[in-house]
Order: C-alpha cells, then sequence, then structure tokens
C-alpha cells in the first residue's frame, strides 16, 4: 500500500501542479480578453472543471485503498497526507508566486 502511495504521489505532483499553471494562465487570459459578465461567467465555468480536477486525486486515493482505510485508521492518514503532499507544491505556487498577479487581474481580491 505505501509503495501504490508513492507512486501516486511521484504521479500527482506534477500533474496537479501543470494544472494549476493551465488554471492560472487560462484566468490570466481570460480577463486579459474579456470583462464583467462575460469574464465571470467563464471563470467560473474554468473554476468548476477545476475543482473536478482538484479533488479527484483524492477521490482516486480512497477509492483505490477503500478495503485499506475501512481497517485502518492509519492508512486514512496515510492517504490525506499523500494528498495534501499532492497539493502543496501546486497551492504554494498559486498562493506564493502567482497572487499578485491574479489580483491585478481581478482575481482573488483581499477582503476590505
Amino acid at each position: 500500500m505505501e509503495i501504490q502511495l508513492l507512486k501516486s504521489i511521484c504521479l500527482g505532483i506534477p500533474t496537479m501542479f501543470i494544472a494549476m499553471v493551465m488554471y492560472i494562465y487560462l484566468l490570466l487570459g481570460i480577463a486579459k480578453v474579456f470583462s464583467g459578465a462575460m469574464k465571470f461567467m467563464l471563470s467560473m465555468m474554468l473554476f468548476l472543471v477545476f475543482s473536478g480536477v482538484v479533488v479527484s486525486p483524492m477521490f482516486y486515493l480512497i477509492s483505490s485503498n477503500q478495503p485499506a482505510i475501512q481497517e485502518s485508521t492509519y492508512t486514512l492518514v496515510a492517504v490525506l497526507l499523500s494528498y495534501f503532499a499532492i497539493m502543496t507544491p501546486a497551492v504554494y505556487y498559486l498562493v506564493k508566486v502567482r497572487i499578485k498577479e491574479l489580483q491585478r487581474a481581478g482575481y482573488f481580491l483581499p477582503r476590505r
């Protein structure tokens, strides 16, 4: 089980990072071309697709380890930590590297 989780992590990290980079560039492209309601609608459609992409590794990890998860809480914790490991580089890239650029485009604005 641990080997399978490591394989999933090694495949999931670059896949989710690439998905995050594509999501950011698509958001910036939408902001560059559209404004107002059209920008909002396209961004929301992209968000709905991307949210499915973000949760798919967790569903995969849970479904592939379902019998072991039912037997042991350790396995559940290992699966959740694996998902955390997969998502951390992509979220770090969004929050630390690209957030200012996205805020200038009108996304992820700070609360007033």
